[in-house]
């Protein structure tokens, strides 16, 4: 009986012990299916604004005033932007709990206020490293909408095949870089994130992508790979590292988390956004 009370009183410990955990793993996070009411996210403080698209069809998304007492926007009129959520809160709607973002066009910071979080959805990129296949890699590639600047970028070369392998080559270091290029020849790393003619460093991936491309357009004819050069290139492969404005992730247990969770989050070991900036073009000839 003594034996059975002592293994009742460390069962018992141990149950605490497992609900402190959790209690503390919790702060400053959220459930991905359930709101509590003092959910709250201040980009400021650890990780800058999130960024996220439009995905509603409704033709009735507003955005409204810091009150929240006028429509100042309508998100049909805005289908192609990013908007940078920079705090998140919760209110209560008939009885529920209703999470509503402060944003702002990442494009134009005059366009700005208060919506509904169910309008939107995370500017995701999974990187061409958690790709195991050409084909999945190409139609992420073609469907995701945080790659537009990836597929505008793409279309600069358009007689020249996207490779995963040399998209993988410029995520890695040696002696993996060595073994993705082995199949290829004349193989060649154009940096676009560099110091341009003026002297000044351009960062592409905070840009709306139709500026951003048409530097980056710029910066290829300085670099000697202008239009009729990039025409003629239809023996070459290329490989692509281009972010604008996504949470970028090479690790496939960050990118679930941050899929898994619509809201912004900060938790023990996860929190968005990860901020990756590159902008790279990896050119190869098939063996």
């Amino acid at each position: 009986m003594e034996v059975f009370n002592m293994l009742k009183k460390s069962l018992s410990f141990l149950l605490l012990l497992g609900a402190i955990f959790l209690s503390l793993a919790s702060v400053g996070s959220v459930s991905a299916n359930t709101i509590p009411s003092n959910y709250s996210f201040d980009g400021s403080k650890f990780t800058g604004p999130i960024p996220y698209y439009s995905s509603t069809k409704s033709q009735k998304a507003y955005i409204w005033n810091n009150t929240q007492t006028k429509r100042i926007h309508n998100l049909k009129n805005y289908p192609n932007t990013v908007w940078l959520v920079s705090n998140a809160f919760v209110k209560p709607v008939k009885g529920k709990n209703e999470v509503y973002y402060k944003l702002y066009s990442a494009y134009n910071k005059k366009v700005k206020g208060i919506a509904w979080y169910g309008y939107f959805k995370k500017s995701i990129i999974k990187l061409p490293v958690l790709f195991n296949s050409q084909q999945a890699y190409l139609n992420d590639l073609n469907s995701n909408k945080a790659l537009k600047l990836t597929r505008l970028v793409a279309k600069l070369f358009p007689n020249s095949k996207i490779n995963l392998n040399l998209s993988k080559s410029l995520y890695v270091s040696l002696p993996q870089k060595t073994y993705l290029l082995n199949g290829f020849t004349s193989t060649k790393t154009i940096d676009l994130n560099s110091f341009n003619s003026e002297g000044n460093y351009t960062y592409y991936e905070r840009m709306a992508p139709s500026k951003a491309v048409k530097l980056i357009d710029q910066r290829l004819t300085e670099l000697g790979y202008d239009q009729d050069k990039r025409n003629s290139m239809s023996n070459y492969d290329i490989g692509l590292d281009i972010v604008g404005y996504a949470d970028s992730y090479d690790d496939q247990r960050g990118f679930n988390l941050a899929n898994q969770y619509r809201y912004p989050v900060t938790l023990p070991d996860f929190r968005d956004m990860r901020d990756y900036g590159a902008c790279s073009i990896q050119l190869g000839i098939p063996k």
